[in-house]
């Protein structure tokens, strides 16, 4: 009996100091409960002074449009050193995390469940629009604010999501430039080119629903393969069309051939390239037949207030010229810089509410927001090839 009892008094002994020990521990008594107190601390957005506020980069780094998406990492890297070297926003550094889109939908995707995985506080990039369009829902999905720096279909704006905000002029501005471009020259029957995507399609409808009001006839819509070696045919339709003016709504990389199969096969009327051709290698790939072909583009550097001190600096960093959306991409950064103080926090609602009512005088122009978040001034220009280089044209 006295064995018995005294294992019963153990055993009671041994459960007490066992169920006092896990009182002391402060261990949730449900892992529920747990989950929910660390939820509400994460989702307070504040920032302490010394952290890092990461962004995500979404961008074509590989494949046809690689020159623009190395240009806007470039641009988004020099305007943060700059903003860091000066104490950072909040007293917090700012750190870019990189993905690749190669200007590929599925591989955007892909991109965009890499980039969210990494936990950014924010997200910029978007060069393709048919590229960024299928990201966008994921980002939004998981509470990130996205800042499109230069994809422009109006597609982007119609999905209405409340954290989207694109700083390049929409297509409908572009439009309105090649209007008054067209005036100008006096033309009245035009033939656009697109190949199917959110981008160049888009640009391509804009153009029937705002052209004939205008008082433009369409008097053909044409529509290239990706890569096509051969556009005879195209060439073909558009003279028997009897088009006087040709306005291709296409990347450089497949509008050069246009041209050049333009005017080689006779084609005398006027070319004009809409903004996703406003490159410098859109020259150099065009030769002597793109002497004369008009674009309308973003912004030029060339030609901003400070230009000449931003093309050297980024010259120096990088050993080339900044491209026709690095000023867009530099800018971004700096209105992400300004809603974030704004806020006081990287709260989403309160950035997000900052940059929907901001006014930020850039070196791309002034930045601030229509209702839809698409930019509301246009900042396209009208450029021509004249000698090898793009000149300024004021329709």
């Amino acid at each position: 009996m006295t064995k018995k009892w005294l294992l019963l008094l153990i055993m009671v002994l041994t459960l007490a100091l066992f169920a006092f020990g896990c009182a002391e521990s402060g261990e949730p008594a449900t892992e529920g409960q747990g989950g929910e107190e660390q939820a509400g601390e994460e989702s307070t957005g504040e920032e302490t002074s010394g952290g890092v506020i990461e962004i995500g980069v979404l961008a074509p780094t590989t494949g046809s449009e690689a020159y623009y998406g190395n240009d806007m990492v470039q641009s988004y890297q020099m305007a943060i050193d700059e903003i860091n070297e000066a104490g950072g926003v909040l007293g917090n550094t700012l750190e870019l995390f990189v993905e690749d889109d190669a200007c590929d939908a599925a591989q955007a995707a892909t991109a965009a469940s890499k980039i969210i995985s990494a936990e950014p506080d924010f997200v910029v990039g978007g060069y393709c629009s048919g590229a960024t369009i299928p990201a966008l829902q994921q980002f939004y999905d998981a509470g990130l604010i996205m800042l499109v720096s230069c994809a422009n279909s109006t597609n982007i704006t119609d999905l209405a999501l409340e954290q989207t905000f694109m700083i390049n002029s929409p297509g409908t501005h572009a439009v309105q430039t090649l209007s008054a471009l067209l005036s100008s020259l006096g033309v009245t029957k035009v033939a656009t080119i697109h190949q199917g995507d959110d981008y160049t399609k888009n640009l391509s409808d804009i153009c029937e629903a705002q052209l004939p009001e205008a008082g433009f006839e369409i008097v053909a819509v044409e529509v290239m393969e990706k890569g096509a070696a051969d556009v005879s045919a195209i060439v073909t339709a558009i003279r028997n069309a009897g088009a006087e003016f040709v306005y291709w709504c296409g990347y450089h990389a497949d509008g050069s051939n246009v041209i050049k199969q333009l005017r080689q096969g006779g084609y005398e009327g006027y070319i004009c390239c809409g903004d996703g051709s406003a490159s410098p290698e859109l020259i150099t790939a065009c030769g002597p037949d793109g002497e004369g072909v008009y674009v309308t583009s973003p912004p030029n550097v060339e030609l901003a207030e400070g230009g000449e001190e931003y093309i050297a600096k980024y010259t120096d960093l990088y050993g080339t010229g900044p491209g026709a959306y690095s000023t867009l991409c530099y800018d971004t950064i700096y209105v992400l810089k300004e809603a974030i103080e704004t806020a006081g926090s990287t709260d989403y609602e309160a950035v997000r509410d900052a940059i929907q009512n901001i006014e930020y005088q850039g070196l791309s122009g002034l930045i601030k927001f229509a209702e839809n978040r698409e930019l509301a001034v246009s900042n396209f220009i009208v450029m021509q090839i004249e000698d090898g280089a793009f000149k300024l044209i004021e329709p």
